[in-house]
């Protein structure tokens, strides 16, 4: 049996990260068409998260948000 799994992999020009982000965001929306709103509301909360995280001079700035659970 194949084994079927969705990868997207990005080189982010990290002098432009903001439309580089919104375009990775854009097509991992394309993979989930029926749950754009469920996805976009679970990236809020991280944002939101890592914001309050730097305004309150947490020692976690600078460390991932979410761990992938992948070894690379």
């Amino acid at each position: 049996m194949p084994n079927i799994t969705h990868i997207l992999r990005a080189e982010i020009d990290l002098s432009q990260p903001v439309p580089e982000l919104c375009a990775v965001i854009a097509h991992v929306l394309q993979a989930w068409p029926d749950r754009e709103r469920e996805v976009l509301e679970k990236l809020r909360e991280a944002i939101v998260e890592h914001l309050q995280v730097i305004e309150k001079g947490d020692e976690r700035i600078g460390k991932p948000l979410r761990e992938s659970g992948r070894e690379q």
